[in-house]
């Protein structure tokens, strides 16, 4: 057993690499060993990889070589070699021929996570290295034009983020994330999040669900947050979290509501400075006249008529004009007394 908080030493002098090969080529990946005599196991997504017309196999005393022939599209995908209870992973991708450019070799070696004998293998991906807990990638990252094979986030786990929305009051709204699943072993786990704290998995109901989903063609991730009947309570920050076994990811968006405006949402008075401001501009010396006949056609006209007489002569102050009118036939009734 190794020291507590001591990492026992790795296996391999030499780990292979990550590496794009045009279809139709050769895919060769080389390991050294510490020591001779090293029994090797080369596996492509989990399953021990045996010799054959497809699979190269060769030991030769430190020096381990293996070879896929005639790589296709099916071929992609995460590899890994073990020795002892070291374990590095490693990714190959297929391009289109005419595509194919050569690849500058990686700077940084191969993460390996060896673990002592009878313990599961701790493993990472090849290239890659943790995000520090709670940080957010610093801009979207989509599939690049024309590749073939799953898109990848060269910076986080998103290969579509979700984008700040904007809906009407009552209305519905999808925010989608997309997840690239090509270089992993288990689904990754998302969680929803409205302001800082509050999960969105307790809120599932209604006028919330979550949805998510697999495509086993691009190996692409799909999670969606639906929000329907939407109200203003629902406007505000939200964020998406995303991680796996050895890496995190995260992203903000928005979510603004609009209020829903329709003609019935209208009070009388917006209507009356509506058509007042369309209104042809009088002589201001015609002005008393007609007020004087639209006071006049009131006191006449029964109290069920006096909103449409009002919204024809362009009053807007219909308290002021009940009270007025209210006034002239108390003043009428003192004067006749």
């Amino acid at each position: 057993m190794p020291e507590p908080g001591k990492k026992p030493a790795s296996a391999f002098s030499k780990k292979p690499r990550s590496t794009e090969v045009a279809a139709g080529s050769p895919a060769v990946f080389e390991a050294e060993t510490e020591r001779a005599g090293v029994k090797v196991r080369w596996q492509r997504e989990g399953s021990d990889i045996a010799a054959s017309d497809k699979y190269c196999l060769v030991a030769e005393g430190r020096r381990h070589t293996l070879t896929v022939q005639d790589v296709g599209p099916a071929d992609q995908g995460c590899y890994a070699v073990i020795a002892g209870s070291s374990k590095v992973k490693f990714d190959l991708k297929v391009i289109e021929a005419e595509k194919a450019e050569p690849q500058p070799a990686p700077a940084q070696a191969p993460a390996e996570a060896p673990a002592a004998p009878g313990e599961a293998l701790a493993t990472e991906p090849e290239g890659s290295a943790p995000s520090p807990e709670g940080s957010s990638s610093a801009a979207p990252h989509g599939p690049a034009p024309g590749g073939s094979g799953a898109p990848d986030d060269p910076i986080g786990l998103f290969v579509m983020r979700p984008q700040d929305g904007e809906v009407t009051v009552g209305g519905s709204i999808t925010f989608s994330a997309r997840v690239a699943g090509a270089s992993l072993l288990k689904p990754p786990t998302v969680k929803w999040f409205k302001g800082k704290w509050v999960d969105l998995s307790s809120k599932v109901g209604q006028h919330l669900q979550l949805h998510d989903s697999y495509d086993r063609a691009s190996k692409v991730y799909l999670f969606e947050l639906h929000i329907t009947d939407a109200q203003a309570s629902s406007a505000g920050g939200y964020r998406c979290e995303v991680s796996t076994k050895d890496k995190f990811d995260s992203c903000n968006f928005n979510l603004t509501i609009h209020e829903a405006i329709g003609p019935g949402d209208l009070d009388l008075r917006s209507a009356f400075r509506r058509t007042s401001s369309f209104r042809t501009p009088r002589d201001p010396k015609l002005e008393a006249p007609a007020e004087e006949d639209v006071w006049e056609i009131l006191r006449q006209a029964p109290p069920s008529e006096y909103e449409r007489i009002a919204f024809q002569h362009g009053v807007t102050d219909l308290r002021g004009m009940l009270r007025r009118l209210k006034g002239m036939k108390r003043d009428e009734r003192k004067s006749t007394g």
